[in-house]
């Protein structure tokens, strides 16, 4: 990941920009200025369109590649070839590479704790589901349409925003009880890159 101080200017801003409309949209629909909220959002998704066109664009792709990415890539694979050989392992033979990727496979799946957790938290949602739409379907009965569209849109939003910190505070959490899982993913990811350019039993020949 890059770090936030060395992202382009336009990444920033974009980033600044993103997290203070989202602020701004759930404060409106709060005190209900449901027009002025609608305004905001459509304001909001066209910069994201106009920050999405200038990220895309060919020579930011090429900034980002040679500033960022390749640079690292070289001196990670340096790093990961200086370390096989030190263990006399060649980095043409793909089938040890191979089963080296499958080892690291089987030993990340096999040491994540947070995967004990999926089938309770599919039943947790099983049973809100259900209470929420009754909920909702009870509420409507008080509102006009126009009410109703806007709480839903409110509720999208509150939803994207939980969803998004769940995620974060998820990897938050694996970091701290199993720090070794990016460990693994990093592993299997340069040990594809050995095989894609550095081995000369494939195709691409660094």
């Amino acid at each position: 990941m890059i770090p936030f101080v060395k992202l382009p200017l336009y990444r920033k801003i974009a980033a600044i920009v993103t997290f203070t409309f989202v602020m701004i949209i759930v404060i409106l629909f709060m005190f209900k200025l449901h027009v002025i909220a609608f305004t905001v959002i459509t304001i909001g998704l066209v910069l994201l369109v106009v920050f999405r066109r200038i990220d895309s664009k060919k020579n930011n792709l090429e900034i980002m590649l040679k500033e960022h990415y390749v640079p690292y890539s070289q001196k990670r694979m340096s790093m990961v070839i200086s370390i096989l050989e030190k263990y006399n392992i060649d980095i043409n033979d793909t089938d040890t590479i191979d089963l080296l990727m499958q080892e690291a496979r089987r030993a990340q799946i096999q040491n994540d704790y947070l995967a004990t957790l999926k089938t309770p938290v599919k039943t947790l949602s099983a049973i809100i589901i259900p209470i929420v739409a009754y909920t909702v379907q009870k509420l409507s009965d008080n509102f006009t349409n126009n009410e109703i569209f806007a709480l839903a849109v409110f509720a999208i939003i509150i939803i994207i925003m939980i969803f998004s910190i769940v995620l974060a505070l998820k990897e938050i959490v694996r970091d701290m009880i199993y720090p070794d899982y990016n460990v693994y993913n990093d592993f299997i990811s340069d040990m594809a890159q050995l095989k894609i350019f550095y081995s000369k039993n494939d195709l691409f020949i660094k």
